[in-house]
């Protein structure tokens, strides 16, 4: 004799198993359709964080050629010991290594990823008390919709959407 139907509990193993994929991949997919709004609001408070824990941090665009926009990338302001010359290293006559700060590129975990941000001004410097460098920012679609929107961040950190007149 033949079966020509599933029984219930095949069938509901099956939904169960898909339920479980569904649970896995649906926060997966929805992270690669992020609002820029969250992933920049992301970007400032770990660039804010990084700050208050004392170092130093800033926000620049790399731009793309004659464009004005382009990716986000962070800088740290560090200390670096200045080389010493081998004759002084030699004679002992220089004691103490002079100190430079420089900035130096730094590895952000929420930054965002894609092309068509603008500054104005060019450079957001975060201090470590908390604040920050005051700024418009704005973010083109880089697939060649003209949807441009724009923030304001403010001192203390807040980046809001601008509303459009």
């Amino acid at each position: 004799m033949k079966r020509k139907a599933f029984t219930l509990i095949e069938i509901l193993l099956v939904l169960s198993i898909m339920g479980l994929m569904a649970g896995v991949a649906i926060p997966k997919l929805s992270y690669y359709f992020e609002p820029p709004a969250a992933v920049l609001q992301r970007a400032i408070e770990e660039a804010g964080d990084k700050a208050l824990s004392g170092t130093p941090v800033r926000l620049s665009i790399k731009t793309e050629g004659a464009s004005k926009r382009g990716y986000i990338f962070a800088e740290a302001l560090v200390q670096r010991e200045v080389e010493e010359d081998s004759l002084s290293a030699f004679l002992g006559t220089n004691k103490t290594r002079p100190v430079i700060l420089e900035w130096q590129n730094i590895k952000m975990k929420n930054m965002p990823d894609s092309s068509g941000w603008n500054f104005e001004p060019s450079v957001i410097n975060f201090f470590s008390d908390g604040s920050c460098t005051p700024a418009k920012i704005s973010w083109e679609n880089p697939d060649g919709s003209h949807n441009t929107d724009e923030y304001i961040l403010t001192v203390t950190g807040y980046c809001m959407l601008r509303e459009k007149k």
